[in-house]
């Protein structure tokens, strides 16, 4: 009796079309023996409730993950890498494979770093082969990253910056209008620590004045809001 295996999949990407590619690519091509259950999400919320849903009954083997997403409505979860921590903590056996639009090395390295994904692809490298490609080498317990991705860590600019929820939280205050004199009565960092995280993410960032409206401008240009 030939017994097929059930394979547990959760794509998110705030595109339909896309994620009807990617359905249509893998169940065309899937193995005799793999049977695929494939659910679906256009948004960080919807996402969200399936993850819950599925930690009561049966967690998601592979999530294909897109980055940007617009936030949560309750703003908890600010883009895809934000939704991709969540899986990390409450599925800690949950396959990544992340796909994104970004390029830039800052983004590139702050996703690399925050989520480890088993899949790294950049979505202008991907053809349905190369998707097929890294979805087989997750299933077989490899690595695998696109060649943008590769030649990012080829250049070994690995650093220790990395934009954490306190970043995130005060560019969101600041696209907000709010000054940064009046943050620390919004979140627990003293304004000594804003005004440091403010300089480090203008480095960072290649901002080319101290004006905040510089620095929201690149943070929204590289996905950080």
């Amino acid at each position: 009796m030939n017994i097929q295996k059930e394979l547990k999949i959760l794509m998110i990407d705030d595109h339909p079309i896309i994620i009807e590619g990617y359905k249509k690519v893998l169940l065309d091509n899937r193995s005799n023996d793999l049977k695929l259950q494939v659910d679906t999400a256009n948004t960080c919320d919807e996402a969200d409730a399936l993850i819950e849903k599925s930690l009561k009954t049966t967690t998601y083997d592979l999530v294909f993950l897109d980055i940007g997403l617009p936030p949560s409505s309750n703003r908890k979860l600010s883009s895809g890498e934000d939704l991709g921590k969540k899986i990390r903590e409450v599925s800690s056996e949950t396959k990544l494979i992340v796909l994104t639009m970004f390029v830039e090395n800052i983004r590139l390295l702050s996703i690399l770093k925050s989520l480890k994904p088993e899949a790294f692809m950049i979505k202008s490298d991907v053809t349905a082969t190369e998707f097929l490609f890294a979805f087989d080498s997750v299933l077989e317990g490899q690595t695998y990253s696109s060649q943008t991705v590769q030649d990012l860590m080829r250049k070994q600019i690995l650093h220790d910056f990395h934009v954490d929820k306190i970043d995130r939280d005060i560019l969101y205050h600041l696209s907000r209008g709010v000054k940064t004199k009046e943050i620390p009565k919004l979140m627990p960092v003293s304004l000594a620590a804003i005004e440091k995280r403010k300089k480090i993410m203008r480095e960072a960032f290649k901002a080319e004045d101290l004006r905040d409206i510089t620095l929201i401008n690149k943070a929204r240009e590289l996905g950080f809001l």
